[in-house]
């Protein structure tokens, strides 16, 4: 009875804390799309992933956080949330954050991101302070990343202070 007791309590003690989630993406191309139809367009389907995201700098970000609540715990309706996003740049550096309150229905977080500069991304989701979850994705230049070839002179030397900066 004794182990029943203690498995039960800290069955409840590890879930009525808020749990953490997963995260969805989906991407649209609103370059072309009106004020209006960018407005109305709604997103139903999203890709559940958090590992080697990679998005274009014309691509707008729709993601949706998904909270795994178990049966005694979990957040209300009037919980606020915060998400934050920040790029690296000597560090990483927020530069923009959102209140948002969890829709009760489906259990989610959701919203969009669009005119990302190329760079590395950290989105979190924190609850009264503390981050409950996190997720890391790039934003690369449509036509990739390329190696140029070493710089040379024109007597066709090698420039020294070009070969050992690298």
């Amino acid at each position: 009875m004794i182990r029943l007791v203690f498995l039960l309590s800290f069955f409840l003690l590890s879930h009525c804390s808020g749990s953490k989630g997963e995260f969805g993406f989906a991407v649209t191309d609103d370059t072309e799309k009106l004020q209006l139809e960018k407005h109305l367009f709604i997103v139903t389907e999203y890709k559940m992933m958090n590992t080697k995201l990679i998005f274009s700098p014309n691509d707008t970000i729709h993601y949706v956080y998904r909270f795994n609540f178990s049966l005694f715990g979990g957040y209300s309706s009037k919980d606020e949330f915060v998400v934050a996003l920040e790029k690296e740049s000597l560090g990483f550096v927020e530069i923009e954050t959102k209140k948002k309150f969890i829709d009760i229905d489906s259990n989610t977080l959701k919203d969009k991101f669009s005119n990302l500069e190329v760079g590395k991304y950290i989105l979190k989701v924190a609850h009264e302070g503390d981050v409950i979850d996190s997720v890391e994705f790039d934003i690369v230049p449509d036509e990739g990343y390329s190696i140029k070839e070493e710089e040379t002179t024109n007597d066709g030397e090698k420039d020294e202070i070009i070969k050992y900066s690298r």
